[in-house]
């Protein structure tokens, strides 16, 4: 599988970038940053599949790049708006692209378990608390922003109290509390290394490079 990065060189597109090579069946072959004007000219090959890592200024060209050589569009970048979702989502009808607030295999099984236990405990208070560096842009986490929405999916809530805490060098962390009458349950995923986001965005770029053009969900792959 051919593989271009946008983002490489930063944190997450460093790690990322490390990661790759310990895999014998992906080439990285060349990276995008329209800042820095590589938009592409120095790739070698075709790609298969793009991974962003990068910010939200980039989804046009990122759109535009991978409908021309159609290829697969993973989307790992967070805070998007409303209209640039719209876009990610248009661009479907191109090619096979997936936004993911969270690549790690952990927090889409701890969806799973989520959805299930928010729809039991449907009467509790609930909250989502998310940890994170001091670098991380945005606040609440696209990740926490997704949980919230399953809980709200699960519950038929409109709201969902989280609290965002940007501390160190935190890689991320997120915890539900489920609050009754006498008890309280709670749930937590912690990240220790930004690797496992690594790992979890070459098996889905690997599966979804494979695919037929369309808008994905992280439900499909898990």
């Amino acid at each position: 599988m051919n593989v271009v990065i946008c983002g490489i060189n930063g944190a997450m597109g460093r790690v990322l970038h490390e990661e790759i090579k310990t895999y014998d069946n992906i080439n990285l072959i060349g990276s995008l940053s329209p800042r820095s004007g590589r938009f592409g000219q120095d790739i070698d090959g075709m790609p298969d599949v793009v991974i962003d890592f990068s910010n939200t200024a980039n989804i046009d060209f990122l759109i535009e790049y991978a409908t021309k050589n159609k290829c697969a569009l993973l989307i790992c970048t967070t805070g998007f708006s409303d209209e640039d979702k719209a876009k990610i989502k248009e661009a479907g009808k191109a090619i096979p692209v997936l936004l993911s607030s969270n690549t790690s295999l952990g927090i889409n099984v701890f969806r799973k378990i989520l959805k299930s236990i928010s729809a039991e405990l449907s009467t509790f208070d609930i909250n989502i608390v998310e940890k994170h560096h001091t670098k991380k842009i945005d606040a609440p986490s696209g990740t926490a922003k997704t949980l919230s929405e399953d809980i709200k999916n699960a519950t038929g809530r409109e709201h969902v109290e989280i609290s965002a805490i940007r501390a160190g060098t935190i890689p991320g962390e997120h915890t539900v509390i489920f609050s009754g009458v006498d008890e309280i349950l709670e749930i937590k995923h912690t990240a220790f290394s930004k690797k496992i986001f690594a790992r979890g965005a070459i098996n889905l770029a690997m599966k979804l490079s494979s695919k037929s053009p369309g808008y994905y969900l992280m439900e499909d792959f898990f």
